[in-house]
């Protein structure tokens, strides 16, 4: 009973001797010839045993839930640093793209100036 906290204790304390025994069968930890002969001491500490198991086993898939969704967290802000970094890749190869056609422009403008002024 000491695994458990003192409220949970108290409230076991105050079931009856027949829902002890009912929650103890349902552990599966003992035999129900073996629960017919238990006092109630022995049926709390079988009872608390049992809550204290389950929540040690609660408590361990939480936190390999938390595990699972930290990793998963930081797959997902990998891969959109990923996507950023390509979306920052392709602007910059846009905007080179559109200096030299701007360049390319210039040039035209500039070759097509000089031969009209020479033909004139």
């Amino acid at each position: 009973m000491d695994q458990l906290p003192t409220d949970q204790q108290e409230a076991l304390r105050k079931k009856n001797t027949e829902r002890l025994r009912l929650m103890a069968a349902r552990t599966g930890d003992v035999e129900d010839d073996e629960l017919e002969t238990m006092d109630r001491t022995a049926l709390l500490e079988v009872v608390a045993k049992d809550i204290a198991f389950r929540r040690g086993q609660a408590s361990r898939w939480k936190s390999g839930k938390s595990d699972q969704v930290r990793e998963m967290e930081f797959q997902l802000e990998l891969k959109r640093m990923e996507l950023d970094s390509k979306k920052i890749e392709k602007e910059a190869e846009l905007e080179n793209k559109r200096i030299e056609l701007q360049n390319e422009r210039g040039k035209r403008k500039t070759g097509a100036r000089a031969t009209v002024s020479r033909g004139r």
